[in-house]
């Protein structure tokens, strides 16, 4: 029995038998051999092989980046720029209640995030803390931007910066 050894892609070997040195214009018709089967169902193994190491590899990254999506920094960062303002508060805080009372005051409706109420509630302030360089509530933001804790509100919206901000979207 003979194995045809060629190019890939169907080019006719006998058009360009006639070039010297073009090796991989010719096909190689050779003699069908127990070690030339055993090369061949070895090259299979290793390839089926690596495909499943990619195939491995791709599933570990997947699901890498679903335990990353499910992060509270991915929480954090996803709450941040899909809503127009967000609160972190914790329900008892004082001053977290005055913040969510001036957004009410601007009949504006906050996404509110109540640490205290969270199982992970300790992992998002931690989270809160490298971001904006402090773990106390509330921090409030605003079309993405930080605005601060409840006086750093009170004083935007004195100032006017608040209502730029909550203009601009």
């Amino acid at each position: 029995m003979l194995i045809t050894i060629g190019p890939i892609g169907g080019t006719d070997s006998m058009a360009n038998s006639n070039r010297s040195g073009d090796m991989m214009s010719h096909r190689w018709i050779v003699p069908k051999t127990p070690e030339l089967e055993e090369m061949l169902r070895r090259s299979r193994l290793i390839l089926t092989l690596f495909g499943a190491v990619l195939v491995v590899l791709g599933i570990g990254n997947a699901l890498r980046l679903a335990k990353a999506n499910n992060s509270p920094s991915a929480f954090v960062q996803n709450a941040i720029f899909s809503n127009k303002i967000v609160v972190f508060s914790k329900s008892y805080c004082p001053y977290c209640l005055r913040a969510k009372r001036i957004f009410s005051e601007l009949n504006e409706k906050p996404y509110v995030v109540e640490l205290d109420l969270r199982d992970d509630g300790a992992k998002i302030q931690y989270v809160l803390l490298d971001l904006v360089g402090r773990s106390t509530v509330p921090q409030v933001f605003v079309n993405g931007k930080h605005i601060g804790g409840s006086d750093d509100l009170r004083n935007a919206v004195k100032n006017g910066t608040l209502q730029s901000l909550l203009a601009v979207r």
